[in-house]
């Protein structure tokens, strides 16, 4: 019988402490380190990768801050998430040390559907820094409430007249509308219907960005390692996140074509896309190089539609639901307008009210309850607590506009009459605990587009209330109120309402006078854009 090597015993010792280290590794993997925020326990490998795909994420949010504090953390796999449902930490890191909270977290996922071409996602770079500016000074205040408060408010009273004729499409109305300004703002042409290229183009984009990008629907592979070695013609993930980004610039591309050729026929018009054309610097400028001009405007398109009408969906779906609101809103409009004139943006500080109902709607459903993430760029301490290096930071929208008042689930604008200014101002304001909502974000990343989200959001409920009672459907068969489910919202990254009916009705013949007199006035301005 053959004897065993004399150095055996140690290669099984070997053997076995190098098991033992990898059990122990694995053991740990997903545990919370020392020092990172208290969270809901963990468990081996997973940490608490189960409880993060909940559909109802954002308002296990709310409850976790309750029970573990209001900045409290989780493991995922080996990432690490810290939630801030805190107002002050908000302030105190988003706002205050925002020179290394403005990055976005590292995500395959992400970079596959976004490819660092639109702005909402690219990192805090020269390239997203030369984006920003420019989108700060094209929605500039004084600038949408010059030449383009006229159009906007053409639009929201070509609104008001598609509800005349077809009020059961409401939807896509307000699709084309939200559409149709961003369109004429940012690319120099008009939304004319609700089948056209510039009104289909920011929906179609925006949902394959959505499909892609949804919490749940693809493997956290930055958390999890060992899910890089699965082939990726396995996952149809990767398919979504591939059209999250051929869709999109397909379109864009297309949009930035048809700009150029009308240019090349001499018609220039003003516009971000035609502003951008004519500065020679943009074609050098690797913010701008490839595709990435079409995306920068293309991203700035699809967001500004599909937020705003979103949003303006939410408003109508509470506002069908509680006639008191409209009630007090049309009090207010009569009083200051009569039957005889629409509301503008100049009434804005005589119509407190409408301010109050845009900000319930935000408040009450915001378009991303969970919030975008931002990342930490370097290990960063607050009140003793470890904030990593490269842990992914929530700002949960939809916790902290429900943590802030009382009987947060009840719709009441009335709780923002102490807050008559626009969102930007408590924004902006030292005073973090009187800040309105969250919306638009914080810090750095902020929405950009947060001055025109603001003004196209008034005008379209101040111009709709003045006009309609928004009321419940009737069933055609039985006379019976069709009843609306305030609850019932898509399970998207962003989101909104599902479908939903309301009837529209004239508050009388003399709003129709005026409607039918105001689309007669601004239908050659509209048209300039056609």
């Amino acid at each position: 019988m053959a004897m065993l090597p004399g150095n055996l015993p140690y290669f099984w010792a070997l053997l076995t402490l190098g098991g033992i280290y990898v059990i122990f590794k694995l053991a740990r993997f997903g545990s919370r380190e020392k020092h990172l925020p208290p969270g809901p326990p963990t468990y081996p490998i997973v940490g608490n990768a189960h409880l993060a795909v909940d559909k109802d994420l954002y308002k296990r949010f709310k409850d976790w801050s309750e029970q573990y504090g209001e900045v409290f953390s989780l493991k995922i796999g080996k990432g690490t998430m810290i939630v801030l449902n805190s107002r002050r930490a908000v302030y105190d890191l988003i706002e205050k040390r925002s020179a290394i909270y403005s990055s976005r977290p590292q995500d395959e996922q992400y970079h596959i559907a976004l490819k660092g071409e639109n702005i909402a996602n690219m990192d805090a770079d020269a390239g997203w820094r030369a984006q920003r500016k420019i989108t700060a000074r094209f929605f500039a205040p004084i600038k949408l409430d010059g030449d383009l408060a006229k159009i906007s408010e053409a639009e929201v009273t070509t609104l008001m007249h598609d509800l005349l004729i077809s009020p059961r499409d409401f939807s896509k109305h307000v699709d084309r509308a939200t559409a149709s300004f961003s369109s004429i703002a940012l690319f120099g042409q008009r939304a004319k219907s609700n089948d056209d290229f510039w009104t289909t183009g920011a929906y179609e984009a925006m949902e394959a960005v959505n499909a892609a990008l949804s919490p749940g629907t693809y493997l956290p592979t930055e958390q999890f390692p060992i899910f890089k070695w699965v082939p990726k013609q396995w996952l149809s993930s990767t398919t979504r996140a591939e059209e999250g980004f051929s869709i999109p610039t397909r379109i864009w591309t297309k949009a930035r074509e048809h700009i150029e050729a009308r240019r090349n026929q001499g018609d220039k018009r003003e516009s971000l896309m035609d502003e951008l054309l004519d500065d020679e610097s943009t074609k050098l400028d690797d913010a701008f190089h490839g595709t990435k001009l079409a995306n920068f405007v293309g991203a700035l398109m699809q967001a500004a539609a599909e937020t705003s009408a979103l949003t303006m969906r939410t408003s109508i779906l509470f506002l069908a639901t509680h006639p008191w609101v409209q009630d007090k809103a049309q009090k207010e409009l009569d009083s200051l307008c009569g039957v005889d004139r629409v509301p503008n943006f100049a009434d804005f500080k005589d119509l407190p009210y409408i301010n109050c109902i845009m900000k319930e709607g935000l408040r009450i459903r915001p378009v991303v309850p969970t919030g975008i993430p931002h990342r930490c760029t370097e290990d960063n301490w607050y009140e003793g607590m470890l904030i990593p290096k490269d842990a992914t930071i929530m700002i949960p929208q939809w916790a902290l506009s429900h943590s802030q008042y009382d009987n947060p689930e009840a719709y009441n604008p009335d709780r923002y009459l102490n807050h008559p200014g626009l969102a930007t101002e408590y924004a902006s304001s030292s005073d973090y605990q009187n800040r309105d909502h969250y919306t638009y974000g914080a810090g750095r990343r902020i929405c950009a587009g947060i001055h025109l989200a603001e003004r196209t959001q008034w005008r379209m409920l101040a111009r709709l209330l003045w006009a309609f009672r928004i009321e419940h459907a009737v069933d055609e068969n039985t006379g019976a109120k069709i009843e609306i489910d305030t609850n019932a919202y898509e399970e998207k990254l962003i989101t909104g309402p599902k479908p939903f009916q309301v009837q529209f009705i004239p508050r009388s013949q003399q709003h129709v006078r005026v409607i039918e007199r105001e689309l007669e006035a601004v239908s050659g301005l509209l048209k300039k854009w056609e």
